[in-house]
């Protein structure tokens, strides 16, 4: 995971092996995905809206999102992967692991500064929405993003 997260960064935060640890421990919704040889291709970390998660992203999309959701901290998927749809069965898998749980909202952030068109495209082609734009104190631009998910799905 180590690998994968410095490849992406900076579309996504770079974490070290203690904060992946602190992260790992903090919540059960974590997702990995291996190719057929065996390494690790891609993965996504997300947490319920009662989960300790303290990242910003976080706390403002559950001061406005008022009723339980998921929210994904990170889905990266190995550049040589990229195409395969394994970002959209990520998102697939959470969603019904979601609304298991009574949550019916997923919600994430996209980074615009600096810019992350593909990633905003990809989201909004798979049925998020923009709720806002959030300034972050690392200095990024983010566009928080929500996705309605049908009862029961």
């Amino acid at each position: 995971m180590l690998r994968l997260n410095a490849a992406a960064t900076p579309a996504v935060f770079a974490f070290d092996a203690f904060e992946l640890a602190r992260l790992m421990a903090m919540s059960g919704l974590h997702l990995a995905v291996t190719a057929p040889e065996g390494g690790l291709v891609g993965y996504a970390l997300a947490f319920s809206h009662d989960q300790p998660y303290d990242g910003e992203e976080f706390l403002a999309l559950g001061r406005s999102i008022g009723v339980p959701f998921h929210y994904v901290d990170q889905i990266v998927v190995d550049p040589h992967a990229r195409a395969a749809g394994l970002g959209r069965m990520l998102y697939e898998r959470l969603a019904e692991h979601a609304t298991a749980r009574g949550a019916n909202v997923l919600c994430c952030e996209v980074n615009l500064s600096p810019p992350n068109p593909v990633s905003l495209a990809f989201h909004q082609r798979i049925g998020f929405n923009r709720l806002d734009d959030m300034a972050t104190v690392d200095g990024r631009t983010v566009a928080l993003l929500r996705k309605d998910l049908p009862a029961g799905d």
